[in-house]
Parts: structure tokens; sequence; C-alpha cells
């Protein structure tokens, strides 16, 4: 009995000696600019982002690394960008372009919109808000959660979630590959429906229709994922699978229910 527990103490031992640990660090940043309206009034734009980024690894020398991908993949700079300081003003600068004229001194067409409902032309205060957090730290993969909101005349317009998931092991942005074989997609997207029915109490696609997810055919197996620590939540933009007053769709599925669709050395097999 001795001899069993010390051996499982020295497997325990090993476990966490495998197990990768990311500490975070916050920061911020708000970038303000404006452009006069085809109307010859002004606009004027706010970009406010915070983040949790990668201030400490166990493995010192991997960190520039993980920074790097972090700063590409979360907040898409170009590799040229290697601190994350930089890469933040990068990104939040880029959130304040899109939605800005190209060149100085340009208007838009009273028709053009920005992200939104109401026409350019009436919205005098336009302000992006992007908080990225992390929601799953474990089985050395990290999970980033890119929470945007926008509101046109300080009155919010429109919520969005979007997921970055990073494999400590290879150093890389996890895909559908590194988990399914391809021929199983649609057996994925099928679970996906079958467990949406199952989470509105629903017994076919028209009792989800009277629910408002009007557009079931847009749900489909998507890279828009995160791990938990029961499964894998897909998430939908608003009004892309059901009526905005739905909200964004998430669906889980049990890791135990997604083994038997796995790719070779599919990450699945870490839980």
């Amino acid at each position: 009995m001795l001899m069993a527990l010390l051996l499982c103490r020295g497997c325990h031992e090993v476990d966490n000696k495998t197990e990768k640990t990311v500490t975070l660090a916050p920061d911020s940043i708000t970038q303000e600019g404006a452009f006069r309206k085809s109307n010859g009034e002004m606009c004027h734009m706010k970009v406010n982002v915070t983040i949790s980024y990668p201030a400490g690894y166990n493995d010192s020398t991997a960190l520039p690394e993980l920074q790097q991908l972090f700063n590409r993949e979360v907040l898409g700079a170009p590799k040229a960008i290697t601190q994350v300081k930089d890469a933040l003003r990068y990104y939040a600068q880029s959130l304040l372009n899109s939605n800005t004229p190209s060149g100085m001194g340009s208007t838009r067409a009273s028709s053009d919109t920005i992200a939104g409902d109401l026409d350019e032309i009436d919205v005098d205060r336009f302000e992006s808000s992007v908080n990225i957090s992390v929601v799953f730290n474990s089985h050395n993969i990290i999970s980033f959660c890119k929470e945007s909101t926008i509101r046109k005349n300080n009155r919010v317009s429109s919520v969005s979630h979007h997921y970055v998931n990073i494999d400590l092991d290879s150093m890389k942005r996890i895909g559908l590959n590194d988990l399914f074989r391809d021929d199983c997609l649609e057996q994925v997207t099928k679970n996906l429906k079958r467990q949406l029915m199952t989470d509105k109490d629903a017994d076919n696609e028209d009792e989800l229709n009277d629910l408002g997810y009007f557009n079931l055919p847009n749900l489909t197996v998507t890279g828009n994922f995160f791990f938990t620590p029961d499964g894998i939540t897909w998430s939908y933009d608003s009004g892309v699978v059901a009526v905005a007053s739905v909200g964004e769709p998430t669906i889980n599925l049990d890791y135990d229910d997604l083994k038997s669709l796995k790719c070779d050395h599919s990450l699945l097999d870490r839980f």
C-alpha cells in the first residue's frame, strides 16, 4: 500500500511538471479620432482596448515566442512588431482606422454605415470597446476571448465575442484540424444542432425556428470556439443563426462525445 501511494505521488509530480503555467498582466489603451461626415458635421471616434496578456511563463526562454504569438493571433499585429505594448497600440489604431475614412479630409456617402443599424450621417459619436481576457488556461491550452462592444451616440449598438485558442506545446493557434478528422466535421455540425435542440427543449428544427433560430443552415462547425473544463463551446454572432433578440447562441459539446471524431494526435487526447 505504501509503495502504491509513493508511485501515485510520483506520477502526480510528473504531471505538474509537464503542465505549462502562463501568468497574465493587464494593460489598456485609448485612441481617439474624428472625421467629417458628408453633411459637413464631425463624427467623433473613440477606441478603448483592455487586455490580459502573457507576462510570465514557466519556460522563460519561450515567453517572447508566446508574446509574439499573442501579438499576431490576438492583436493582429505584423511579425515586425515584437513588444506587446506596440502591438496593443497597433490594434487600437487599426480599430480606429477601420471605422474612419481612409484619407485625411475625405468623407463617406450618407448611405454608408458604421457597423450597426444607424446611418453614418446620424452618428455623431462612435465608440468601440474591446476587452481581451482569458477564459481557459489549462492542459497546456490557453483560450482568449475578445469581447467587442460598439456604441453609437452613447447607445450600445452591438456586442460580439470571438475566441483565439493557443497550444502551448506547439506554440501555434489551434484550428479544427488539430481536433477532428476532416471527414468528421459534418458530424460535429450535426452534434451541434442536436445539442441546441436539447438545450432549448425542442423536438425538431421547426420548434427551433419558433424560438427565433431562423437560419439553421448557418449553424455549422466554425473556428469560433473555446475550451472549458467539460467540453468545447462554439459561439455564433448575433443575427447569424437566430434573431438578434436571442443574442449570441453558444453550444457546448462534451469531450467524451467528441473523441470518436478526433484526428491523429488530437488535442482532445489531453482531456
